[in-house]
């Protein structure tokens, strides 16, 4: 399989540190900074690149695709991990614990970075039981901060979808989440919640019917389009 320049590489500087921050941060804490740090760089990009940063810069993303992948099995996903309300079920019970564990933090930032460095353990150990028998990143599809993304519209980078696409189907076999872009000819893109930019899709069309660009004038990705609805957008 094909993979954009530079992706690899940014992967494998990024991997080790779901280790680092996991056993480290047993014993120093302030480790859990990192995924503090990682969480600003999503906000920033989130608004002009959707979810980019899960294709190219989460490090959990990272660990699942570079080191998870070697054990797994890589079996489909249930059809649950791609059900909205499984999604939100999920967002709500993971940012509840984050939430309640915060408060008690009390603003000790020792314990603001072990709150963090709690969530990353659970959520890798999610992730790895998941991704050892169904695909690597199948935590990806449910993961609480690629909901989070799904609110926020990207409208001038988008997966383009050209009309000299075949539905051939490789995109989806090389899609980390087993989203179909040729399934989106007739509407032009997909959608920006659903589309974590990792370029797999493009970089291996036969026909270069797949890139990213800006949505089509006047419309857009609805705020709420993680759970599968778009509308347009004045």
């Amino acid at each position: 399989m094909k993979e954009a320049r530079n992706k690899k590489i940014i992967q494998w500087l990024l991997a080790p540190l779901v280790p680092l921050v996991i056993i480290g941060g047993q014993f120093y804490p302030y480790l859990g900074f990192i995924p503090i740090a990682l969480l600003g760089v999503m906000m920033v990009l989130v608004f002009s690149r959707g979810r980019f940063y899960c294709g190219w810069i989460c490090a959990m993303g990272a660990f699942h695709e570079r080191i998870l992948a070697r054990i797994s099995r890589k079996e489909r996903m249930l059809p649950l991990f791609k059900a909205s309300w499984f999604r939100w079920l999920v967002f709500v019970l993971m940012m509840g614990l984050l939430v309640s564990r915060l408060i008690l933090a009390g603003g000790n930032p020792e314990k603001i970075g072990a709150t963090f460095v709690m969530m990353w353990t659970l959520s890798t150990f999610l992730a790895v039981g998941l991704g050892l028998f169904w695909k690597p990143r199948s935590w990806c599809k449910i993961c609480p901060m690629a909901t989070f993304q799904g609110l926020f519209p990207s409208c001038n980078y988008v997966l383009q979808v050209a009309s000299s696409c075949k539905q051939c189907g490789i995109c989806e076999k090389v899609c980390p989440l087993e989203m179909n872009p040729g399934a989106h000819r007739e509407k032009g893109f997909v959608e920006s919640g659903k589309c974590m930019r990792c370029a797999n899709c493009v970089q291996n069309c036969p026909r270069q019917a797949l890139a990213f660009g800006p949505a089509p004038q006047g419309e857009c990705s609805d705020l709420f389009n993680f759970g599968g609805r778009a509308r347009a957008i004045q």
